[in-house]
């Protein structure tokens, strides 16, 4: 275990999420911004589009026209499918175009799906479960904005922030600024935070994390229970949980639509990976 690709092969973290607004896929809609209607709360914890259709007008149609519409990679990156995850028999399109869905059964109570006018789709909570009834974004299936970091191949930088936390070597690929992980937290909020990081498993942000030149934001999510996950804040602000792909081989980044666990690395090994890094730099 010399290298960096067999470092790479040996750490980090992940979980069952997703992410935040895409700023390439434009605003989100009135309806999903501040207090929920009684609408798309019923429309998101039942699965009943009439009465959101009431409020704003539109089509109720059915879900297989959104799966179409969307296609199966988009559905994938959306539904939890090994929990058998579908949508509910109809949804609404508005009248200036949203696309309004429930996802069933309901193992997360009151989720549901928000397609935007330009085609941009998100999974989102309509706040029921948490009781302010304040929709937030928790997966996001268009991943044309990402940066050129997390497309195509990962870079060594790359795989060693993912799997060891270190952001040395991805500052030296792409310039930028190592700031502490804390200014990341507070930079998206408690909130996100908690979408992003399994918590009951004591997940947190490495200790340190890289700006970019271009505004992105990369940090490690630590422990590892899932060896190679980290955080992706995009330029405009949106965080992502992405995984850098070292764990199945392919090195190819992926936004992490569901945690999956296989016991991590324990805290000394990581501890000395990144102090090998550290002083030898591999």
């Amino acid at each position: 275990m010399n290298s960096a690709k067999t470092t790479a092969a040996w750490m980090l973290a992940g979980l069952f999420s997703m992410s935040l607004a895409a700023n390439a896929s434009g605003p989100l809609p009135a309806t999903v911004t501040g207090v929920a209607s009684e609408g798309l709360v019923l429309l998101a914890t039942t699965g009943n589009p009439d009465p959101l259709q009431k409020e704003l007008g539109g089509n109720v149609v059915p879900s297989s026209d959104l799966e179409k519409k969307l296609g199966a990679k988009t559905m994938g990156a959306l539904l939890s499918l090994d929990k058998g995850e579908h949508l509910a028999p109809k949804g609404l399109i508005a009248p200036t175009g949203e696309w309004y869905n429930m996802v069933a059964p309901t193992i997360t109570k009151d989720n549901f799906i928000l397609v935007d006018k330009t085609g941009a789709a998100r999974r989102l909570s309509v706040g029921a479960v948490a009781g302010d009834r304040h929709p937030t974004v928790v997966a996001d299936g268009d991943t044309a904005d990402l940066p050129s970091t997390v497309t195509g191949m990962a870079s060594q930088g790359l795989i060693l922030l993912a799997t060891t936390g270190n952001p040395d070597p991805l500052q030296k690929e792409i310039g930028g600024q190592i700031v502490a992980s804390s200014d990341l937290e507070k930079k998206i909020g408690p909130k996100a935070m908690a979408s992003l990081l399994k918590l009951d498993k004591k997940e947190h942000l490495a200790p340190k994390s890289l700006i970019a030149p271009t505004g992105e934001w990369y940090n490690m999510v630590a422990p590892t229970i899932t060896k190679d996950n980290f955080i992706l804040v995009d330029k405009s602000g949106v965080p992502r949980r992405l995984s850098v792909g070292a764990v199945d081989g392919t090195n190819r980044p992926s936004i992490v639509a569901q945690v999956q666990e296989d016991g991590g690395t324990p805290w000394y090994v990581e501890f000395w990976y990144w102090i090998r890094i550290k002083l030898t730099g591999r």
